[in-house]
Parts: C-alpha cells; structure tokens; sequence
C-alpha cells in the first residue's frame, strides 16, 4: 500500500513537472531559440529523414534516441531557474482544477509512446533485415 502511495506521489510530481514545462515553454522570458530546439527534436523524432539511416545495424536507431534525448535536456537547462520554479508554483496551483492541464499532460504522454511506438517499430524493421 505505501509503493502505491509513493507511486501515485511520484507520478503527480512528474505530470506537474510536464505541465510546469510547458507553461515555462510559453514564458515569454524565455529566449526564441529553446522553443525552436525543442520543436527541432520534436520534428527530427517525427521525420523520416535520419543523419545515420535506420538501416544501418544499432547506430540508426541510437541516434533517434540521443537526439531527442540531449535536444530535451538541453532545452530544459537553458531555461532560467526562476522561471521554471515560477511555472512549478504555477503548476502545482493549477493542476487540479485546470483542464488545460490534463490535455496538456495527456499529449505528453500520448507524443512519449507515439516515440516510443517508432522506435520499437524502426528496431523491429531492422531486425527483419
């Protein structure tokens, strides 16, 4: 009973966190170029265009995986810290009674698996070569 609590505490937490991007994202503080690198990975996740094509045996697909992987994670340190912890507040008042903040929450995860989906699909199609 005690993981299920810390699980649900844990999950809250991410889907705030998600949501608390998002909003930072939007801040018009932010400089132009993090939302342009987000939307770049984002883009480059989705594309069928690769730098290593897909073919090439385990760096084909591991590119996809880095790419979006460092693009998401530099986009989120060049946010300033007060305005992540800004939209965090933000967040956390606004997640229970917003239902802008579920939809946002709910096309995170739906845009995670659909990546998640592609990669297993370009790691299966690989295989059948």
């Amino acid at each position: 009973m005690a993981q299920l609590h810390t699980l649900k505490q844990k999950t809250h937490a991410l889907n705030t966190e998600i949501y608390a991007s998002y909003l930072a994202y939007k801040d018009s503080r932010v400089k132009w170029y993090i939302p342009v690198l987000l939307a770049f990975v984002i883009g480059y996740a989705l594309s069928p265009i690769d730098f290593i094509p897909d073919l090439v045996a385990v760096f084909g697909f591991l590119d996809d995986v880095i790419i979006v992987a460092l693009g998401f994670s530099i986009s989120y340190h060049l946010i300033d810290k007060t305005i992540l912890n800004e939209t965090r507040l933000k967040a956390y008042e606004e997640i229970g009674n917003n239902q802008l903040a579920y939809r946002i929450i709910g096309y995170f995860w739906i845009l995670a698996l659909t990546l998640l989906f592609m990669f297993c699909y370009k790691f299966m199609f690989i295989q059948l070569l």
